[in-house]
């Protein structure tokens, strides 16, 4: 059995950026980028890119394939259902989710879900929100068995499509636990993730001008460069609101 497992969820199909995952970023699809920069923080944990049985999806596996990574395909709407048959397919306790249209996120927050919940237990633990990490840098590590209970008690479309609800909304079923960001790492008003054309403008950029510093960069040089550059980040502040929590 595998206590912990990277699940990216990914796919191809999306009303305002199809094919995003798979667009090139300095000469590498989007994808490849950020399951690269994740299996480089964390070499110890196994990861698998957890995408759909829909044909446009199979770039994707194909993507796995040639470049030696597991790739899981399940339902491609009932979302909770394709991490609960993933996680059985790989004997998986906890997974930490992270989003195939972040290819910045924070790579190192993945052993601070870890530590914390060795030392809490919680069944959902989480970055993704007002106080943690920026919009497309977080992540979540959830119990699969936690998940397991969810799909028993609903059929609500809002909970089979999106596994993040649930835990907000039922707020005492499990135990969770909310990791703030450090101060200096602290920005709420910087948005990474790649939902629209200007969404990718700005991680191009983002990529092109930090390429001295190699394809590993950490979070904090992520900051710091943005700090330094806020025009990049004005291309897309219009279009994100952040996280409602």
């Amino acid at each position: 059995m595998n206590k912990y497992c990277i699940f990216i969820q990914a796919r191809m199909s999306s009303s305002r950026a199809p094919g995003k995952v798979l667009e090139d970023i300095e000469g590498k699809p989007m994808l490849l980028r950020q399951i690269q920069r994740l299996q480089k923080s964390n070499k110890d944990i196994m990861l698998a890119c957890v995408t759909s049985t829909d044909v446009q999806d199979n770039a994707i596996e194909e993507l796995c394939i040639n470049h030696g990574f597991n790739c899981f395909r399940g339902s491609l709407d009932n979302v909770l259902d394709r991490y609960i048959s993933a996680a059985d397919f790989y004997e998986v306790e906890n997974i930490i989710r992270v989003g195939g249209d972040d290819p910045l996120v924070d790579a190192d927050q993945i052993n601070i879900l870890i530590d914390e919940h060795i030392k809490t237990k919680s069944d959902f633990i989480f970055t993704s929100h007002k106080k943690g990490r920026p919009y497309g840098c977080a992540a979540e590590l959830i119990s699969v068995a936690a998940l397991q209970e969810i799909s028993k008690l609903t059929k609500d479309n809002l909970y089979l499509e999106h596994i993040i609800p649930w835990f907000h909304n039922h707020p005492n079923q499990f135990k969770t636990l909310q990791i703030n960001s450090s101060e200096d790492l602290h920005r709420p008003e910087y948005y990474f993730t790649v939902d629209y054309p200007e969404d990718l403008i700005v991680v191009k950029k983002i990529f092109n001008g930090m390429k001295d510093s190699g394809d590993f960069f950490t979070f904090k040089d992520l900051i710091s460069f943005c700090d330094l550059h806020p025009e990049i980040l004005s291309i897309n502040k219009h279009l994100h609101q952040g996280f409602d929590i």
